[in-house]
């Protein structure tokens, strides 16, 4: 069975965090481009030139948060694949995927727990897909 590859563009301001998920994406699953973004601005920018195809967005960021950054970017390329990133509870999380059209969602530390735990980033996408 052929692998599915994935561009993923990381948008998230804090930079730490971003560096983290980056290197345990590329630990566990090694064939994945990736790129990153510390704001909705520059996620925009890089949408553009790097044309990802998965994107894991923060959504309290400040400026351009990530609900208004994600309307953008489906209007872009309404099949790019988006997931909220969040420090917020799930329950906030959920009110705010209610309100736009996100593919899926994760806590962020739900999101660590499920890198470490899935052999590939399918099965990872799979436990945070929005239920409709």
């Amino acid at each position: 069975m052929a692998i599915k590859s994935y561009k993923i563009l990381l948008v998230d301001d804090d930079k730490a965090f971003l560096a983290m998920i980056k290197d345990v994406l590329r630990s566990m699953y090694g064939h994945l481009t990736i790129e990153t973004a510390r704001s909705g601005r520059e996620c925009l920018q890089k949408v553009k030139s790097f044309s990802p195809n998965l994107v894991f967005l923060d959504i309290g960021m400040d400026g351009m948060n990530g609900l208004v950054t994600l309307r953008f970017i489906k209007s872009m390329d309404e099949k790019t694949l988006v997931f909220f990133l969040s420090g917020h509870s799930a329950k906030d999380i959920k009110e705010a995927v209610a309100m736009v059209p996100v593919d899926g969602f994760f806590t962020k530390t739900q999101f660590l727990t499920i890198l470490k735990g899935k052999q590939t980033i399918d099965e990872v996408l799979n436990e945070g897909r929005t239920k409709t």
